[in-house]
């Protein structure tokens, strides 16, 4: 993880921009941080009353499930193309929102800790996000690996 936090600081180029503030700083502060921060959290009453009554039918309850993850990845869909359309537009959308995930990756990067320290970290609907949004970024060379260069 120390190799890859280095890597990370390095491919910032020297830029400090959120390395003093918290993860969320960095969701109240910006503007993909508010749209990344949407998503369906584990301690809501509205997600959590759907499976308390132990009495539902496993079919009531994937249906619930399947409902959530349907939610879910019309959001994430709407994300995902709010980013790539930012990064196509150019240099001048390219590089703020590339900075901006090198930032978030940066300032959460004690996430993967055990217990995760909730001031210092984006919150787990942040996480998930990004993680969703860099992953479907590598689709296209990842469905064709001959456009990776193999000395990279």
């Amino acid at each position: 993880q120390q190799q890859i936090y280095r890597m990370m600081v390095a491919m910032s180029h020297g830029s400090q921009s959120y390395l003093g503030r918290s993860g969320p700083a960095l969701e109240k502060e910006t503007l993909l941080g508010r749209v990344m921060k949407i998503g369906t959290p584990m301690n809501n009453p509205t997600i959590t009353s759907q499976f308390q009554n132990a009495a539902r039918s496993r079919s009531e309850v994937k249906k619930s499930t399947e409902n959530l993850r349907r939610q879910l990845k019309i959001y994430q869909d709407s994300v995902y193309s709010l980013v790539k359309a930012l990064i196509t537009a150019g240099e001048g959308g390219r590089k703020p929102v590339m900075q901006w995930f090198t930032d978030a990756l940066l300032v959460n990067f004690g996430a993967t800790a055990l217990r995760p320290d909730e001031t210092k970290v984006s919150n787990p609907q942040t996480l998930q996000n990004i993680s969703v949004v860099l992953l479907r970024l590598c689709e296209p060379f990842m469905n064709d690996p001959s456009r990776i260069h193999p000395g990279f």
